[in-house]
C-alpha cells in the first residue's frame, strides 16, 4: 500500500504527464495541497522532493515549484545552434554569463584546438536558458588571437557567431560531436538547477571555419529531461 506522500506524488506526476499541469505551470503551494488532500505539509514536501528528483518540477526559493518543460529536440548538423532550436519550439532563449578568462593551453586543449601548448586560449562559460529555465551549461575554448580585442568583444556581445560575422571570418561549422551521459557534480547541479541524481547529456564538439581552421572546442552539459539530441545526415 502506497504511503501518503507516494500517493500524492503519483497524483501530481499523473497530472504533469497528462498535461493537466502544463510545462512552466506553478504547482499549488504546500499549504493548498495539504488542505486539499488532508495530509501534512511534510507529506507534501516529500512528494515535491520526489518530483524534483525525477526532474518533473523545479523549486525556486520564494517563488514556488514549477513544472519542467520537456521534449525540445535539438537537431545537430554542421551549422545548427541550440538557441535557434529553442526558437523553433517557441521557447524564448537567453544566455547567462558565468565566467571568462584567457590562459595558456595545456597539451590536451592545445591538441584539440590545433595550437602549440602554452598558446593563449580564451575560455568562456555560460548557461543557456529557455523561458527562464536552465537548459545547458557550456564552456567554449577559442584561440585568443583569433581576432583583435576578442575577449572584450565576447564579454560585450556574448555571441561568438556574431563576432565571426562581424570580423568577416564566416560561419562556424561543427566538425565533430561526442555525446555521453552522467550525473552532475555539485556546481553543474546548482547552475542547471537540477537534482544531483538527474542524468545529464555530456557533449563535446569541435568547430572550424570553412577553410578547416579549428577555432572552437566546446564542452557542454545538458538537462536530459529538457533536451533530446537528433543528428542530421546532410
Amino acid at each position: 500500500m502506497a504511503s501518503q506522500w507516494q500517493a500524492l506524488y503519483r497524483s501530481l506526476r499523473s497530472d504533469i504527464d497528462a498535461g493537466r499541469l502544463a510545462a512552466g505551470a506553478r504547482l499549488p503551494s504546500e499549504n493548498e495541497l495539504s488542505q486539499r488532500h488532508g495530509v501534512s505539509r511534510n507529506t507534501v514536501r516529500r512528494a515535491f522532493l520526489a518530483l524534483s528528483q525525477d526532474g518533473s518540477i523545479r523549486s525556486v526559493n520564494g517563488s514556488g515549484s514549477f513544472v519542467m518543460p520537456t521534449g525540445v529536440t535539438y537537431e545537430i548538423d554542421a551549422l545548427s545552434r541550440l538557441r535557434t532550436a529553442l526558437a523553433e519550439h517557441g521557447v524564448e532563449s537567453a544566455s547567462r554569463f558565468v565566467d571568462s578568462a584567457v590562459a595558456p593551453a595545456d597539451a590536451a586543449l592545445a591538441a584539440r584546438l590545433g595550437v602549440e601548448p602554452g598558446h593563449a586560449v580564451l575560455s568562456h562559460t555560460a548557461v543557456i536558458l529557455g523561458d527562464g529555465v536552465p537548459f545547458l551549461l557550456t564552456t567554449r575554448h577559442f584561440p585568443a588571437d583569433l581576432m583583435a580585442d576578442f575577449h572584450a568583444r565576447l564579454l560585450r556581445t556574448g555571441s561568438f557567431t556574431a563576432l565571426l560575422a562581424e570580423a568577416g571570418l564566416g560561419a562556424l561549422h561543427r566538425t565533430a560531436t561526442t555525446v555521453g551521459a552522467r550525473l552532475p557534480d555539485a556546481r553543474e547541479a546548482a547552475l542547471l538547477e537540477c537534482p544531483r541524481n538527474a542524468p545529464l547529456l555530456d557533449v563535446t564538439a569541435t568547430g572550424a571555419l570553412a577553410g578547416g581552421r579549428v577555432v572552437e572546442w566546446q564542452h557542454a552539459v545538458m538537462n536530459s529531461r529538457l533536451i533530446k539530441l537528433s543528428f542530421a545526415n546532410r
